[in-house]
């Protein structure tokens, strides 16, 4: 293997790769970053057996050839190069890197251990925007449970239907819902659910990426393509529940104000949660929201938010940190909150309706 390529163009795509494998499990190898040089372009992949990643760095390739190094000790190390032109060539049991006056060796295993990274026969593919779907993503990854207790919560739901996407994310506690249009006409409708790893890794690999996403699902995995960058995924075997069942079907108050004040009256009263709670008070009535906390040891406090309020007041508890996820997901300075009693739950949505909903169960007194 030799070959060169530009030190802004290999750091770039390391730094998509590597995250997956420094993370890597007990295997040695899965520390490791496949480099492939064939046909024009280095390929760069990682794998922790759960997600696997596929990065191409366009070069000028000499000799194609196949090895592994330690992803953390390359992408650390070409991003302190200096020179705009780095040089790879492998030398029996080591990678040689030359860039302008500085060069170093770096110890590898042979490819043959990397464990293969499977290619998918998609059944049917999907094109969305990227901003709109990193939007997306980051608006409903938090809601998803970090337990394994139940699987098929331990995933983003990626519903497919007419033109349709639709993003679910829920730990049984709160959920949230977001909807955006697809490029194309679906064939048939279509469920997977996508682990929190992956969705966690796509999220962060979107980064400030611009341009189309394509997504390619089969019964067992599903592909995300954008630009020079492929992720590769199981899916969760499973049913996703009804989520829509606990969705209210009315409400006896509405509430619209604008989410900063409100964000900054939660966080305080926060600070007078009792030890180990995290329950805030809200007081829905006239034309304000009084949230408070007491702890005996502590104290108490009570701020008072402007809001408008339309039908039946109504007192409510929740955890305050699930509030907060909601309001800062929410897009837009305003916000209404839909209640239905102290019982049910409250739905927080942005002004302009259709695309997201968010849900929180109430902390029953």
């Amino acid at each position: 293997m030799k070959l060169s390529c530009t030190q802004e163009n290999l750091a770039s795509a390391l730094s998509k790769v590597c995250p997956i494998a420094t993370k890597g499990g007990t295997l040695p190898i899965l520390s490791n970053i496949l480099l492939s040089s064939k046909e024009g372009a280095l390929r760069i992949s990682a794998t922790n057996l759960e997600v696997g990643i596929n990065a191409d760095v366009r070069g000028k390739i000499e000799t194609e050839g196949t090895f592994t190094v330690n992803g953390r000790l390359f992408f650390d190390y070409v991003n302190l190069l200096s020179s705009d032109t780095v040089s790879l060539e492998l030398e029996g049991d080591h990678l040689r890197v030359r860039a302008g006056s500085q060069q170093t060796k770096i110890q590898g295993l042979a490819a043959e251990e990397f464990p293969v990274i499977p290619s998918i026969e998609a059944d049917e593919s999907y094109v969305l925007d990227v901003p709109e779907f990193r939007e997306a993503l980051n608006q409903v990854l938090f809601a998803v449970s970090i337990s394994d207790a139940r699987p098929e919560l331990s995933g983003v739901l990626m519903s497919f239907n007419e033109k349709i996407i639709t993003l679910v994310g829920t730990d049984s506690y709160r959920l949230a819902e977001r909807k955006m249009e697809l490029k194309q006409e679906i064939k048939q409708p279509r469920e997977i659910i996508v682990p929190l790893r992956t969705v966690q890794e796509l999220a962060r690999i979107l980064g400030h990426e611009e341009g189309e996403i394509l997504i390619s699902v089969n019964e067992n995995q599903v592909l995300f393509s954008v630009g020079e960058v492929e992720l590769i995924s199981r899916v969760i075997a499973g049913t996703f529940p009804d989520y829509k069942e606990i969705i209210p079907k009315k409400n006896s108050t509405k509430v619209v104000l604008d989410k900063d004040p409100l964000i900054r009256a939660i966080k305080s009263a926060s600070l007078f949660c009792r030890q180990g709670l995290n329950h805030v008070s809200f007081q829905f009535s006239s034309d304000k929201i009084l949230v408070s906390a007491s702890a005996s040891q502590i104290g108490e406090n009570v701020i008072e938010v402007p809001a408008k309020i339309f039908d039946r007041d109504v007192d409510i508890v929740f955890d305050y940190r699930y509030v907060l996820d909601g309001l800062s997901a929410i897009s837009g300075s305003e916000v209404e909150i839909l209640l239905d009693g102290s019982n049910s739950p409250g739905v927080f949505n942005p002004i302009e309706k259709g695309k997201y909903i968010y849900l929180v169960m109430p902390i029953k007194q």
